[in-house]
C-alpha cells in the first residue's frame, strides 16, 4: 500500500504519475503500429509483417476481420494482409488499442473488467456512430473512437497506482447519488478524468483532442460544447451509454439523458434506438474476441 497523507493525497498522486517506473508504458507494438500507418511510405505488408511480431495480436484481427460486423461472411479472411484491407487502417489501429490498452491494467482490484472494457468500448462506437449522424458537428473522425475508448482511463490508473486505497474507496461510494468525479476530488483532491488526463498526455502519443475529451467528459451536454465538438460527442456517448444499460458498473449515479438536446442534434428517439441497437449488436459480436 502507499503511504499517503490526506493533506498531500493529491500531491502525492500527481507525483506517481511523473515518475516513470509508476506507471504502465504503453506497449511498443501500438507505438511503432501508429507510426507506421502514418507513414506515407508503409504499404500494407510492412503493416502486416509489423503486426505478425505479436502472434496473439495478428490472430484476433484475422478473427475480427471474419466477424458479420466487419463484413465477414461467405468469402473467408486467412492472412493478415486482407484483414488489413477488409478492416482498413484506421480500424486496424483502433482495434489494437482496443485489445492491448486493457492489458496495462490489470493488476488492480475491486473493479470488474470486462463491464469497465465493454462502457468503454461502448462508448467508443457509439462515439463513431454520432460523428456520422451529427451533421452540424466537424469532428475528426479518426479520433472518436479512441476519445471514446479512453475517456475513463482515469479509473484505471487510480486503480494502478493506489489500489488498496481506491479499491475501498469504491466500496465506500457504492450507492451514493453523487457524481463519481465530485466523490473522488474529495477523497482524493482529483478525479478520474484529471489524472486520466494528465497520465495519458505524459506518457501517451495521443492528440491533444483526446486528453481534453478524456479530462473533461464528466461535463454536461449542451451548445457550450460545440466549441469542442469531439468533446462533446464523447459526453453524449458517455450519456446514451450508461443511460442504456452500458455503463461501466461503478458508479451508481446516472445523469439524467438530455433528449431534448439530442433531439436538437437531430438525434430522435428512432434514431437514438437505432444506434443503441447497432452498439449492442457490435458488443455481442466482438465480446468472443476481445474479452477472451
Amino acid at each position: 500500500m502507499v503511504h499517503i497523507t490526506q493533506g498531500g493525497i493529491r500531491d502525492s498522486i500527481i507525483a506517481m504519475v511523473e515518475e516513470k517506473g509508476n506507471i504502465p508504458p504503453l506497449p511498443d507494438i501500438l507505438v511503432r503500429l501508429e507510426s507506421k500507418i502514418e507513414d506515407p511510405k508503409s504499404n500494407i505488408s510492412d503493416i502486416a509483417i509489423l503486426i505478425e511480431t505479436e502472434p496473439i495480436l495478428a490472430g484476433r484481427m484475422i478473427q475480427l476481420s471474419n466477424s458479420v460486423f466487419f463484413g465477414g461472411g461467405a468469402n473467408k479472411v486467412d492472412n493478415l494482409s486482407q484483414a488489413i484491407i477488409r478492416l482498413g487502417l484506421k480500424m486496424i489501429l483502433d482495434l489494437a488499442y482496443t485489445l492491448e490498452v486493457p492489458k496495462l491494467f490489470m493488476k488492480g482490484k475491486g473493479i470488474n473488467q470486462n463491464r469497465f472494457w465493454q462502457h468503454s468500448l461502448a462508448v467508443a462506437l457509439l462515439s463513431r456512430i454520432l460523428n456520422q449522424r451529427l451533421k452540424g458537428l466537424i469532428v475528426e473522425q479518426d479520433l472518436c473512437y479512441l476519445s471514446g475508448l479512453m475517456h475513463d482511463i482515469g479509473i484505471m490508473v487510480f486503480n494502478y497506482l493506489i489500489p488498496e486505497e481506491y479499491s475501498a474507496f469504491l466500496k465506500e461510494v457504492r450507492g451514493k447519488e453523487t457524481p463519481l468525479h465530485e466523490l473522488e476530488i474529495q477523497k482524493f483532491g482529483l478525479s478520474h478524468a484529471e489524472l486520466g488526463s494528465m497520465f495519458i498526455e505524459k506518457w501517451w502519443p495521443v492528440p491533444e483532442e483526446v486528453v481534453t475529451s478524456v479530462g473533461k467528459h464528466f461535463l454536461g451536454m449542451s451548445n457550450q460544447g460545440k466549441k469542442y465538438p469531439l468533446l462533446l460527442v464523447v459526453i453524449m456517448a458517455n450519456a446514451i451509454a450508461n443511460t442504456y444499460d452500458m455503463g461501466n458498473g461503478i458508479s451508481d449515479w446516472e445523469e439524467p439523458l438530455n433528449y431534448n438536446f439530442l433531439m436538437q442534434q437531430g438525434l430522435s428517439r428512432e434514431i437514438l434506438d437505432e444506434m443503441v441497437e447497432e452498439t449492442r449488436e457490435s458488443l455481442f459480436l466482438a465480446k468472443e474476441v476481445l474479452y477472451k
